[in-house]
């Protein structure tokens, strides 16, 4: 067999090889076929294996970069398994303690008395309530006027705007407020003591003022 004819069929080899393999070239798939050509080549008019050298060059780097992409996605796991082990530590002790949690979301239950708790960047003129039940409906709108900066409570009387006593269970608010023309910025959340802590395919939540919550969402431990 000529040296020709040893590549070709090297190469139909290695070619059946991919096919098998999703049609990727591998190293040694590579590495083989180089090989080939140099021991096959005629010494008197040698054939150019420069641009398998070139190519061999720009494999070896890609598989580094594979090979570094490889490992940063092994440290991110580890990191994450890590995070995931301080969350469940943290939330394990937090049963008994009092937390501000960032959420939007009410209870309404027999006491027929909601604090929504709400955070103004500045003093506002006027600051708009709006109370929405767990269908998107809204059913109450309670507009309020000259409210200082920093924390700030309505309460809630578990009424709508007819003046009806509205039905027991889960409902949402969003607080929106302005000084003059002027927007402020608003953020609502609930204090409470943590009842309970579940683990879920969601991460861990946590039992306050009678709903769940995300861990995520707490911004102060042991708050008064």
């Amino acid at each position: 067999m000529d040296a020709i004819s040893q590549i070709r069929s090297d190469t139909s080899a290695i070619n059946r090889a991919n096919s098998s393999l999703g049609g990727e070239l591998g190293k040694d798939e590579f590495l083989r076929l180089l090989v080939t050509q140099l021991q096959n080549q005629d010494p008197v008019n040698p054939m150019d294996s420069s641009q398998f050298a070139s190519q061999l060059a720009q494999f070896n780097s890609v598989e580094q970069l594979i090979n570094v992409n490889d490992s940063l996605t092994a440290m991110a796991q580890s990191q994450e398994l890590i995070g995931t082990g301080l969350n469940n530590t943290l939330a394990s002790s937090l049963p008994g303690k009092t937390v501000k949690v960032a959420t939007n979301q009410l209870k309404l239950d027999n006491s027929r008395e909601v604090p929504v708790l709400y955070e103004l960047s500045t003093g506002a003129t006027e600051v708009e309530v709006n109370i929405y039940n767990s269908n998107g409906t809204l059913v109450r709108t309670e507009t309020l006027e000259n409210k200082s900066s920093g924390e700030n409570t309505y309460t809630w009387d578990g009424k709508g705007d007819s003046g009806k006593n509205l039905p027991e269970g889960d409902y949402y608010v969003t607080v929106s407020a302005k000084n003059g023309e002027n927007a402020v910025e608003a953020a609502t959340y609930v204090k409470g003591e943590v009842a309970k802590v579940k683990y879920t395919s969601n991460g861990v939540q946590l039992l306050v003022n009678g709903m769940y919550v995300g861990l995520g969402d707490v911004e102060e431990i042991g708050v008064d």
